[in-house]
């Protein structure tokens, strides 16, 4: 295995769809030490056949690998993701999957440290990861769920039909709900493991305080801030996402813009506002929405 790369300790960056976690993916990734790939799913998908782990099913495991969901995005080449994965000792389905994500962000940045994923599924899979990942860092963004009703309300006007779209909620009720559920089931999950493993950070505070807040994130890493990582919108086009991610995650090319931040004032209306308010009080009084 390479020389300094914790491949046990990954970084998986937990967040409610529409609050900032592919922007701090991006952020995180352009730390020299850090490679997060863009969003795939095989490590879920392929857990449930290929966890119990043995190397004689390396050829049927790339063939899935390479149909799963997202991945192709990924542009990786399989003969030599498969020559990696041989070179590396390779007992464990979480060793398995180390090596596929190290391999892409290797590729990318001979410097890494550490890997990590950004996944909205993961919500659902909290003890997924732990089982496998048990030294696993993880970095919790929350923002405000009624900007975050207006980003899933904008969404939906323009009505994309690329498979991979985001498919999402458009009546307030239901995204509060939803938005509440999350935040409740990844606060508890978090409770419940070291709080050197953690760290839970406001979309709003990366927007205004972006050296102060990702300072914090990587402090538990044991890294100092670059300055490339506050510069992610000059990455080439090509390495910041997939080309078809852009239709909704456009602004991934731009510098941070505060006035994402309160738009729901002007966005929704005041009946919208107070049902939000009502259905996911405590969840917006508990991160300082109210």
């Amino acid at each position: 295995m390479m020389k300094n790369i914790k491949w046990k300790n990954p970084i998986f960056i937990l967040g409610n769809p529409r609050s900032g976690t592919s922007l701090l993916r991006l952020m995180l990734d352009s730390h020299t030490a850090i490679g997060i790939p863009p969003e795939s799913h095989f490590f879920l998908w392929l857990e449930e056949k290929y966890g119990d782990w043995n190397e004689v099913f390396l050829e049927d495991y790339l063939e899935d690998l390479f149909l799963s969901t997202k991945f192709e995005t990924w542009n990786l080449n399989k003969h030599d993701l498969k020559n990696f994965i041989l070179s590396n000792s390779c007992n464990s389905y979480s060793k398995l999957t180390s090596l596929v994500y190290l391999f892409y962000s290797i590729n990318n940045q001979s410097n890494i440290s550490y890997w990590g994923d950004k996944n909205s599924l993961w919500v659902d899979k909290l003890e997924k990861i732990d089982f496998y990942y048990p030294n696993a860092y993880y970095v919790f963004i929350v923002r405000d769920g009624r900007d975050v009703a207006c980003s899933y309300k904008s969404l939906n006007k323009k009505q994309m039909l690329h498979k991979y779209a985001p498919k999402l909620d458009n009546d307030v009720s239901e995204i509060a709900k939803k938005w509440s559920f999350h935040n409740i089931k990844v606060d508890s999950f978090l409770s419940k493991i070291s709080s050197n493993n953690f760290v839970k950070i406001r979309y709003e505070d990366l927007v205004n305080k972006p050296e102060e807040t990702l300072t914090n994130v990587l402090k538990m890493l044991g890294l100092s801030l670059e300055t490339e990582q506050l510069n992610y919108f000059k990455r080439t086009r090509e390495s910041i996402e997939p080309d078809i991610f852009f239709n909704w995650k456009e602004k991934l090319l731009k510098p941070l813009d505060v006035d994402n931040i309160g738009k729901y004032k002007n966005e929704l209306t005041n009946q919208e506002i107070d049902t939000f308010n009502k259905i996911a009080y405590e969840v917006l009084k508990q991160n300082s929405y109210l």
